[in-house]
């Protein structure tokens, strides 16, 4: 069954020309998703060779994907997605350069099957926003050695006011997960924990002013351990099967 929110994500291609938080059109927007993908491509180069395969699901429009082929270079890189306006847009976003090593398809996490022999998942984003999270981990398991999520930090007592009180959160039906449930899911079926980052202090839809200020803090925060845990606003992990 596709998801409540596809309509949601849908909207946003149809009013911005791309998902909301991937037009740039707050500073607070870019500087988040700037720093979140240089960590997921740090990940990828000290964990595995530019001659992988990468699946991108739930690539939205495509956005990230190209930030990926275009900074690590792995040796294909296929984005999947159920918003088929989104995957328009991705299509859109394929430069000649790109387009020996980058595709995008309209596909669901729940039933994804690696097209050319694809190892890696990366999935920014996206558990969050899905009905049934340990349904997509279980199907997930049998078809990548290697999964890298990035999800809204579920030890954050600001994300979840954020989740209750946003509009934008509401309509594109978001929560948080506890980290240790997440890693129980995924280590249920046959994955430990490679490695495990929680960052960032800046909301993506906040008010300039503030999200300055919170990044000058950042690195002061992210330097205390428990502060940490319970302020910043990323959970970036690496799951290797067992």
């Amino acid at each position: 069954m596709p998801e409540r929110n596809i309509r949601a994500f849908n909207n946003d291609i149809t009013s911005h020309g791309g998902y909301v938080y991937a037009t740039g059109e707050r500073w607070s927007s870019r500087v988040t998703t700037e720093r979140q993908t240089d960590e997921i491509v740090s990940l990828l180069e000290r964990n595995f060779p530019p001659s992988v395969k990468v699946a991108d699901l739930g690539c939205g429009d495509g956005t990230f994907t190209i930030e990926i082929a275009r900074r690590f270079r792995p040796s294909h890189i296929w984005g999947i997605d159920p918003a088929a306006l989104a995957i328009e847009a991705a299509r859109r976003r394929i430069t000649p350069d790109l387009a020996p090593t980058v595709s995008f398809e309209v596909g669901s996490i729940y039933d994804v099957t690696p097209k050319q022999g694809e190892t890696v998942a990366v999935i920014r984003g996206v558990l969050h926003h899905l009905d049934d999270v340990r349904a997509a981990i279980a199907h997930l398991a049998t078809q990548f050695q290697a999964i890298i999520i990035l999800e809204p930090n579920g030890y954050s007592p600001i994300l979840k006011i954020i989740e209750k009180l946003s509009p934008y959160h509401r309509a594109h039906d978001e929560k948080s997960y506890w980290p240790p449930a997440l890693n129980r899911w995924f280590e249920a079926s046959g994955f430990s924990v490679s490695s495990q980052l929680c960052f960032g202090l800046v909301p993506c839809f906040c008010p300039t002013p503030v999200a300055k200020f919170l990044k000058i803090a950042e690195p002061i925060v992210e330097a205390v351990p428990f502060v940490k845990n319970v302020s910043c606003g990323t959970n970036l992990i690496l799951y290797k099967k067992k």
